[in-house]
């Protein structure tokens, strides 16, 4: 018998015991039978999605490596048949090609459609190509076109790449309609179970649909088998294919390595949320210390290579932003000017990083006295919170209400972007008796410079409440990378084109 603990039950009857074959012996400590499949448990969910990418990656190097030949001004030889080489040639280097994208995990159904480690893969499946090509050409003496080095590899990656992007947002509004999404069992109890099934509601495009709940052990020491039997049905009842464990005084290590014995060779994926879900990303590693591998948690202030990372992108995106836009900003103003009192710009000091302030450059969509009358319609419609907004504002002129439903007001922040107090992608700044109105959590905004666009700006704008607009604008803090910055980039042109949620 199996014991609580994983044990034989030295103690209790042996006849069945013994009874048992060695199969079947193994097959009652993991709590079913074994497979031999080594695939990955989510192979019937992405398996479609899988071929497609294959089939997009194939006609990509096919396409690259055709063109590299037709363009190349002599052909390769080898000490065989020329003709020969000129055919295989290709050939030989798109089936390397394609072989080290699955050999490096390209093709691995943990890895497309989340993140950025796919991308780094294909760039390693590239890199390791072009390495065999030209270790063997030198080796075999053999006169390799440069242009499948100099031009096949490189476009090639740029457009895997671009196609798997293309792919990923194919992905991603599949699963917002509930498709390719693996059935998950959420097993714990309390607010973090609660707060575990919230994130994957809202994070469809992981693809985790919650179909059943099992709650926690009553206690660590017993009742684990009955409820480990018990979750098994929940399992066979909803079809599952994925568990996600969330931390519980009853849920311990002992369970958890149990648990994972039942569910080897099921097809079932088991899911551990650590216990501070809303900062992990980027400064979440495992290291090992002690023989023990520990979470190490890094500050959130960024590094020095991070902030230079950012202002590049920040002086560059501006200064080329502000060249582009020059026409459509020159029109705003003109327009401002000839249809309202007041000047075309609106200055305003607003609270940036580290709770310094500085001045914020708007194109003036409101009445001269707009924040004499602040105070009074904060009264009137009874908004105390730090986001103030107003769906209807009567100091909004008419085309004030126009730049704003296409966000051209805030273009002239590109000038507060080049001169450093606000960055392309940040919390939004807010003017100080708003900051005055923070709760201490609300400052933590404030580790990083305002931004542009926002996290918020792109989920709903103006829709969205001030608690949901705080817990985004601590989630983008606590996770920044550059990538999520060049990602948000382009969902704010989404969103200002939807003009979904604009005030």
């Amino acid at each position: 018998m199996t014991t609580a603990d994983g044990h034989i039950d030295e103690t209790g009857d042996h006849t069945e015991w013994a009874g048992l074959s060695v199969v079947q012996r193994y097959q009652s400590s993991v709590g079913g039978s074994h497979s031999d499949d080594d695939g990955h448990p989510f192979r019937g969910v992405l398996a479609p999605f899988r071929t497609r990418l294959l089939i997009s990656d194939a006609l990509v190097v096919s396409i690259v490596i055709l063109t590299g030949l037709l363009i190349s001004s002599r052909a390769s030889t080898w000490a065989i048949d020329p003709l020969l080489a000129v055919y295989s040639t290709p050939v030989v280097i798109a089936a390397l090609w394609l072989g080290m994208l699955a050999l490096r995990g390209s093709y691995d159904q943990r890895v497309i459609g989340l993140g950025t480690d796919e991308i780094r893969r294909i760039v390693s499946a590239t890199l390791s190509t072009f390495a065999v090509v030209a270790g063997v050409s030198y080796l075999m003496r053999a006169d390799i076109s440069r242009a499948y080095a100099f031009f096949s590899l490189p476009l090639g990656l740029i457009l895997i790449i671009a196609t798997r992007f293309l792919w990923r947002g194919w992905l991603y509004r599949r699963r917002a309609r509930h498709e390719f999404m693996h059935r998950t069992v959420v097993v714990g109890g309390g607010p973090a179970c609660a707060d575990l099934e919230a994130h994957l509601v809202r994070d469809s495009y992981a693809g985790y649909r919650v179909v059943g709940r099992h709650a926690s052990p009553e206690s660590p020491e017993h009742g684990l088998p009955d409820w480990l039997d018990g979750l098994d049905k929940v399992l066979e009842t909803t079809n599952a294919e994925a568990v996600a464990v969330t931390p519980s005084a009853t849920i311990t290590g002992d369970a958890i390595r149990q648990l994972a014995w039942r569910l080897e060779g099921r097809g079932v994926d088991l899911l551990i949320a650590p216990t501070m879900m809303d900062i992990t990303g980027p400064r979440l590693s495992v290291r090992p210390a002690a023989g023990l591998p520990l979470l190490h948690l890094d500050e959130a202030v960024l590094s020095r290579s991070q902030r230079v990372a950012k202002r590049a992108l920040d002086v560059c995106g501006s200064a080329l932003l502000t060249i582009i836009l020059s026409p459509v900003m020159l029109v705003c103003a003109i327009g401002v000017r000839l249809t309202s009192k007041g000047p075309a710009l609106f200055r305003q000091t607003r609270i940036g990083r580290g709770g310094a302030d500085f001045t914020m450059l708007k194109f003036r969509t409101m009445v001269q006295n707009a924040d004499a009358q602040r105070e009074a319609l904060r009264e009137e419609h009874d908004q105390d919170h730090p986001l103030f907004k107003l769906t209807d504002d009567p100091r909004i002129t008419p085309i004030g209400r126009f730049l704003r439903r296409w966000s051209l007001d805030e273009l002239p922040q590109l000038l507060n972007v080049i001169g450093g107090s606000m960055s392309l992608v940040g919390p939004r700044p807010h003017p100080l008796d708003d900051v005055h109105r923070y709760e201490l959590e609300a400052y933590r905004r404030l580790a990083l410079k305002p931004g542009l666009t926002g996290l918020w700006q792109v989920e709903g704008r103006s829709e969205l409440t001030w608690p949901e607009a705080l817990q985004l604008d601590l989630y983008y803090v606590e996770r920044w990378s550059l990538s999520g910055d060049v990602v948000l980039l382009a969902r704010t042109v989404r969103a200002v084109l939807q003009g979904r949620g604009a005030v």
